[in-house]
Parts: C-alpha cells; sequence; structure tokens
C-alpha cells in the first residue's frame, strides 16, 4: 500500500472512530457473542494504554491543578528557610516536586561552581589545580553526553521511540552488518547479526576504557577508616566501615558517659552524632567526626549531580526531540530522575509526543508533571515558556496523532492501531452493548433495502 493510499485509509478510520463515539455503537456480527473479544479488548486496554481517558474529567484537572500549586507553594516556603546548598540538594532530588522553568545549562553552571568551592578549594593549595579541575569536571560531562550520542544516534532513538522521522538506518548494521572490518576479520561462520551495538558499547566498557582519574569519579563513595573525636587532645576514636558503621570504638566511653564502646559497635557514625548532641556534648572544633560525615555526603552528591547533568547536557544537546527521548534511555540506564526528560521534551508539533508520555507513564511518571512546552525551540535562553501537565497533554494530544508519520508494516504502526482500539474500547461500556446491536441491527437493514432498490432500479433501467 503506498503512502497516499495509507493517509486516505487512515482518514477513513479516523471519521469512522468519530461516528462510532457519536453514535455509541460499535461494529459487530449479529450472529458472534461478543462479550468475551470486548472483555479481552478491555484488558489489552488497560495494560498498553496507562492514560485513563474515562477518568479526566473536567473537575479532576482543576482539583488536580490546584494540588500541584499549592504543594510547590509550600515547598518554596520550606526551601526559603534552608541555606543555598540544601536549596540545590533539595532541587536535585525532588524535581517532580518543584516545577519551575530552569535553564539546564544552568543546572550544569550551578554543579560547577559548588563543585570548585566544595570539592576543589578544600583540596588543592594551587591556581593550576583550583583553575583545571573544574574544566576536566566540566569536560567529563561532556565526554559521557557524546559517549551517550554514538550509543544511541538520532536514527536510532527514533527506532526505539518513535518521533517525526523514520530513517531506514540501524546502528547494528552500520557498526556491523556493513562494517567492512567486521566482515574481513570475521569467518563465515560468525552470526554476526548476534552482535548488539548497544551491548557492545555499553557503560561497563565505557567506564572501563577511560583513564583512572575518570574511572574514580564512578567509585562508590567510602568513609575513611579512622575518625577521631579529638585528635590533639585525645585518643577517642571509630573504626568504620566503607558506609559508615561501626566496626571498633576505642575510648569513646570516656567522651559519652554511660555509654560502653561496645554499645558503639554496629551504629552508623550519623547516628553517633545524634547522640553526642542529644546529650548535650560539647564538640571540639574541627571534629573529625561531622568532617567526614559531610566529605561522604559531598562524594555522593558530587557522583549523582555529575550524572544529573551529563542527563541536562544529553537534552541540551539533542535539539527539542532527540535530546530528551535520549535522555529518558539515560535517566532509566542511570537511576536519575525521568521527570526532566519528559518536563523538558514536550514539543506539540512532535507527531511521536503521545508515545513519549506514553513511555514515561508506563515507566512510572506522574500525571501531575508540570512540563515547558518548546523548550528545545525557544528564541533565547531564559525565554518564558508556557506550561502544560501530562494530564492535559492527554485530554489535548490525539492518541493516533503520530501514526500519519508512522511508516506502513512496522511494529510502531500495529501498535498505534491498537492503541486505536483501546481507546474505542474505553469509549463504549458493556451495558451499551445490547442497544448498540439493536441500532446496528436497524441500520443494515435500511442499507440492505436501499441497495435492493437500487439494483431492482438498475435492472429496470436495462
Amino acid at each position: 500500500m503506498n503512502m497516499a493510499k495509507a493517509l486516505m485509509e487512515l482518514r477513513k478510520l479516523k471519521k469512522k472512530i468519530k461516528e462510532i463515539f457519536k453514535s455509541e455503537f460499535i461494529d459487530m456480527s449479529d450472529t458472534i457473542d461478543m462479550s468475551e473479544p470486548i472483555k479481552k479488548i478491555k484488558d489489552i486496554a488497560q495494560k498498553e494504554d496507562p492514560f485513563g481517558y474515562g477518568e479526566l474529567t473536567d473537575a479532576s484537572l482543576i482539583e488536580s491543578r490546584r494540588a500541584v500549586i499549592a504543594e510547590n507553594e509550600s515547598i518554596r516556603a520550606q526551601l526559603k528557610k534552608n541555606h543555598r546548598p540544601a536549596r540545590k540538594k533539595y532541587w536535585a532530588e525532588n524535581f517532580r516536586h518543584f516545577n519551575e522553568q530552569v535553564v539546564l545549562d544552568d543546572k550544569v553552571d550551578e554543579f560547577i561552581d559548588w563543585f570548585t568551592e566544595t570539592m576543589v578549594k578544600k583540596r588543592y593549595y594551587t591556581d593550576i589545580g583550583e583553575y583545571s579541575i573544574p574544566i576536566n569536571m566540566r569536560n567529563f560531562i561532556e565526554k559521557m553526553a557524546v559517549w551517550y550520542e554514538l550509543r544511541y544516534p538520532d536514527y536510532e532513538i527514533n527506532r526505539i521511540m518513535p518521533g517525526s522521522s523514520q530513517e531506514q538506518t540501524e546502528i547494528n548494521k552500520v557498526m556491523f552488518a556493513n562494517n567492512q572490518y567486521t566482515n574481513d576479520i570475521l569467518d563465515e561462520d560468525s552470526e554476526i547479526k548476534d552482535l548488539d551495538w548497544d551491548e557492545f558499547y555499553n557503560t561497563k566498557a565505557f567506564i572501563n576504557s577511560l583513564p583512572w582519574s575518570e574511572r574514580d569519579l564512578f567509585s562508590r563513595p567510602k568513609y575513611q577508616n579512622i575518625v577521631y573525636w579529638n585528635r590533639k587532645h585525645s585518643s577517642a576514636h571509630l573504626h568504620l566501615t566503607s558506609n559508615g558503621f561501626v566496626e571498633m570504638s576505642e575510648y569513646m566511653d570516656c567522651v559519652i558517659p554511660e555509654i560502653s564502646n561496645k554499645d558503639l559497635e554496629g551504629k552508623n557514625i550519623k547516628e553517633i552524632v545524634n547522640i553526642l548532641k542529644e546529650r548535650g556534648v560539647k564538640f571540639p572544633d574541627n571534629n573529625e567526626f561531622e568532617k567526614a560525615i559531610e566529605d561522604y555526603d559531598n562524594r555522593v552528591y558530587q557522583k549523582e549531580e555529575m550524572l544529573n547533568c551529563v542527563m541536562y547536557r544529553i537534552i541540551e544537546r539533542g535539539e527539542n526531540r532527540f535530546g530528551p527521548r535520549r535522555a529518558f534511555l539515560f535517566a532509566k540506564e542511570f537511576g536519575r530522575n525521568i521527570d526532566i526528560p519528559m518536563a523538558y521534551g514536550v514539543d506539540t508539533s512532535d507527531s511521536g509526543l503521545r508515545l513519549f508520555i506514553n513511555d514515561y507513564i508506563k515507566a512510572g511518571g506522574s500525571r501531575n508533571l508540570v512540563c515547558n512546552i518548546g523548550y528545545g525551540l525557544r528564541a533565547s535562553k531564559y525565554e518564558k515558556l508556557s506550561t502544560i501537565t501530562i494530564q492535559e497533554l492527554i485530554r489535548t494530544e490525539s492518541n493516533n496523532y503520530a501514526i500519519f508519520n508512522t511508516p506502513d508494516n512496522t511494529p510502531e504502526k500495529n501498535e498505534l492501531y491498537q492503541i486505536l482500539v483501546n481507546v474505542l474500547s474505553n469509549r463504549i461500556s458493556q451495558d451499551n452493548l445490547s442497544e448498540a446491536q439493536k441500532k446496528l441491527r436497524k441500520s443494515r437493514v435500511i442499507e440492505q433495502r436501499l441497495q435492493r432498490k437500487l439494483e431492482k432500479s438498475k435492472q429496470t433501467g436495462k
């Protein structure tokens, strides 16, 4: 079927669906019991289409919007009481609940500033280190974003998460099947079709290919082995595991009254600090207990926010459609917040937007997420953008919108046809089927009568 004919058929299908919605009956055979097929279609609809069209009333949308606004106002009030690093950390961990327009490149700049002040200036005492190390961190973030682009080129993103354009290119064919080097080096019995570029150029291979200084960025943060209560004036100290639990306590019974060294073993150092504060014990200046906790938390934050910044750069580098989708894959693989790619990935002219939303919802996304419209299409860096919730997008975005730019005979096209059926089944209740049958039989009788009259007039004319 050529494209023009396919489009014509799809337009007819859309018109037919609209007519069915208006008349509230479904086409079915008089002799077939439709109860089981309808039940099966509804089961498929619940599994494949998580949007819940029947629940999206105007009242629920208004109530949802009010809830989001009220929650945001409450959180803003709390954040104003915190110092700046705390606000940054809260933003990184709770993006879903802090829906304000933020330029992602600025988030990268904020992280580099934090990294310079917290992780560099306190450890390096030369101008060379203070200048070069933050640059190296920024360059590494960019390197990792480029690696992910090489792993998932634009055409591969369109294959995995269908969008507006559909190039007939696959990364496996480019890198393996159509690669002269691999064809020359492998013998005839080798099954090159079994090679998968995504697995071949995987995360572990990428990290292992890095120099040690960059590999170390992925190492798990650890507590130092021994921390002293007051190194200059006391022998009291703790032996810690890598995640901060006390393996052995020595002379701490002199610091904390009525607690033995044995009682402290197995407790986390954060718990011990709380015990000391509750008992009113005065902390010495520059005590290693609190410093060890701060250093550990900073290293955790550095690793987490570094990966977040890679995701931000993937979004920024990938234009308005490819970047958010690629970042969505990255978020799922590296445990990032999937709300961020979705919030910055809404282009209402994108024929694959509904499929992107579908993947987001299936991955556990929130209908209350507030998204920026056209972030990748803004005319200036700080252009004020309109916002819309996922729930509102579900209401306004046509479920079969993407079908016109999807090639024939593909899994994506078949899935889209199935979604149309699912929508139809969700709109028609089981209770109306008997009435629908009556209407359909009546319309068929009228149609048959008209057909017989037409045939009779033709014969008379002869």
